[in-house]
């Protein structure tokens, strides 16, 4: 009878932990699913911490961690072509937006070139209209105008006279310091 009680009392055990580990494997599938639906990067010491069970629970049943690194595989090509479409589509969309930038471009500098012949229109006719209220004596201006040249011309001659004389004044200041240092 002891040996009946002893044997019932491992079957319940037994029993107990094939529960145990039914339940804990439930545990890290569902972990699995809600590691991969959040996009988390998984590793098998997250998706322990996660499922509330030992790594070596994980590595000790294959199955389970065949399984993650599967699911993890699909998972990773799938984003990898949903990326990759992604891509293409983001390609065509700034292809449309440079067309867009340069039609607009176009039109600004066909605008701007219109502006600026517009504006010089009207200043024109504002000067015109400035130079009509007042006489201009154009002897006066251009008996001014020789004046200034003249004074301009006689002044590049002094510039060059003296800078003549500095000149000369340096090369005898040379020679001088020259036999100075010969012993």
């Amino acid at each position: 009878m002891a040996e009946q009680t002893a044997a019932g009392h491992a079957d319940r055990l037994a029993a107990a932990r094939r529960l145990d580990s039914v339940n804990k494997t439930s545990q890290v599938l569902a972990a699995l699913e809600a590691t991969l639906v959040t996009g988390q990067p998984l590793s098998i010491a997250a998706l322990a911490r996660r499922a509330g069970v030992s790594r070596r629970f994980i590595y000790d049943h294959p199955e389970l961690r065949a399984q993650a690194e599967r699911r993890a595989a699909e998972t990773a090509d799938r984003s990898a072509a949903t990326s990759a479409a992604s891509a293409r589509v983001t390609l065509a969309s700034l292809r449309a937006d440079l067309a867009n930038a340069k039609a607009t471009n176009h039109r600004l500098d066909t605008e701007l070139v219109g502006l600026r012949r517009r504006l010089g229109q009207l200043l024109g006719r504002d000067a015109l209209a400035d130079l009509d209220h007042t006489t201009v004596d154009v002897h006066a201006t251009s008996a001014r105008l020789a004046e200034l040249e003249q004074s301009l011309f006689q002044a590049g001659e002094d510039l060059a006279q003296r800078s003549e004389e500095l000149d000369a004044a340096r090369q005898i200041n040379r020679e001088l310091l020259a036999k100075l240092n010969r012993p």
